[in-house]
């Protein structure tokens, strides 16, 4: 008799690394070995997979032994290195690939590390997907293939400079007179966020922007609590116009007002949905007028877009629930409380890389501050259940 093991949670395999055990309490090398050789039977050991990693200390070990499995199946594996999540959702449609897999646990304490998978369209694997993948691993079914056909392993270099490219082809603006200040909270968008603001010739000052598994600048989650520094130059310096802070993978992004101020992420997503219907809604399908999030967020949203006949989607909680109401029924922007941003056009994972980039479109186009422009948007209060 074979014992079912879930493996999966709500955000793919989440779990404190360990190098041995002999349960599946903990994410080993062993299981992630297991773990790849269970990903490539699912995908017939005929298919690229695209691997990314955050800057974890166990994701090496990680990686190492999953492409093992991998490329045991006969899978051909692309490394992309340590790049934000954002980039490895953007990078599938670019490299062809047939999955897409990073290496993270997102915005939870170092000890922490996990796999999330990705379809080519960059939204998350489905949970039916993911209960294939378990049954395999629980079986251990895995295929057999002979020493000739071992899969390959080859490495990108480049791809933050494509993501970069994408996002400054799409969105273009002048950030000569900006003053942004930047807390990627030590983790994978320490390069390509600096990077990015560069090429808008944005003034930017950084903290905790050293890449460190151990996170010693801050705690990785973006929250009050971890963006006490952040909220202190701006309320002091009085000369910058915005902060933003990422979590460790970058899937998650804060914004902070030019008074220091962390700005309610369902209000800027209303601001960002209020923006792309006044730039593009004649080119808008109708059956597309819609914005998906979560039903813990508050009803502002839905009050605030009423007036331009907007539809508001509520869905469970997670990004890829999220991203499942824009593919189908459909719909132009989607988001969720704890600061993802979902821009269809593109790819169906979370971008908070663009989703940078449209904030500062806004506030220099304007002129006005970023406290200004949400001046409209109304202030629900919310209660968090956690």
């Amino acid at each position: 008799m074979i014992l079912s093991n879930t493996i999966f949670g709500t955000s793919g395999i989440r779990r404190v690394f360990s190098n041995y055990s002999n349960e599946d309490v903990m994410l080993t090398p062993q299981m992630a070995l297991e773990v790849g050789l269970a990903l490539g039977t699912y995908l017939k050991g005929d298919a690229t997979v695209v691997i990314a990693k955050d800057i974890r200390t166990s994701a090496l070990p990680i990686e190492y032994a999953f492409i093992s499995g991998l490329v045991s199946t006969g899978c051909d594996v692309k490394t992309l290195g340590i790049v934000a999540t954002p980039t490895l959702a953007m990078s599938l449609s670019y490299l062809r690939a047939d999955c897409g897999v990073v290496i993270t646990a997102s915005h939870n304490t170092p000890e922490y590390i996990g796999l999330k998978f990705w379809n080519p369209s960059g939204m998350g694997y489905l949970p039916d997907q993911e209960e294939q993948i378990e049954r395999i691993y629980n079986e251990k079914s895995f295929i057999k293939i002979e020493w000739d056909q071992v899969g390959s392993v080859s490495h990108v270099n480049d791809i933050n400079d494509i993501h970069i490219s994408d996002i400054t082809r799409r969105i273009k603006f002048d950030g000569s007179k900006l003053k942004v200040v930047v807390d990627p909270g030590n983790g994978a968008s320490c390069d390509v966020v600096p990077k990015l603001l560069d090429e808008y010739d944005v003034n930017v000052m950084t903290i905790n922007a050293q890449m460190d598994g151990k996170f010693p600048g801050r705690h990785s989650e973006p929250n009050k609590e971890n963006l006490i520094q952040l909220s202190n130059i701006l309320n002091f310096s009085k000369q910058k116009d915005i902060g933003i802070a990422l979590d460790g993978d970058a899937d998650r992004v804060i914004f902070l007002d030019e008074n220091g101020e962390i700005v309610d992420p369902i209000r800027l997503l209303a601001l960002l949905a209020i923006d792309y219907l006044k730039r593009y809604k004649e080119n808008i399908p109708k059956e597309k007028l819609k914005v998906s999030t979560a039903v813990n967020s508050s009803s502002l949203l839905q009050d605030a877009l009423a007036p331009y006949g907007c539809e508001v989607i509520y869905t469970e909680v997670g990004d890829i629930k999220v991203a499942q109401a824009l593919k189908e029924p459909g719909g132009f922007l989607g988001g969720e409380t704890s600061g993802t941003y979902i821009w269809p056009r593109t790819h169906l994972g979370p971008d908070s890389i663009a989703t940078i980039a449209k904030v500062l479109r806004m506030i220099a186009e304007s002129g006005k501050t970023l406290r200004e422009l949400l001046k409209d948007i109304p202030i629900y209060p919310y209660y968090s259940t956690n």
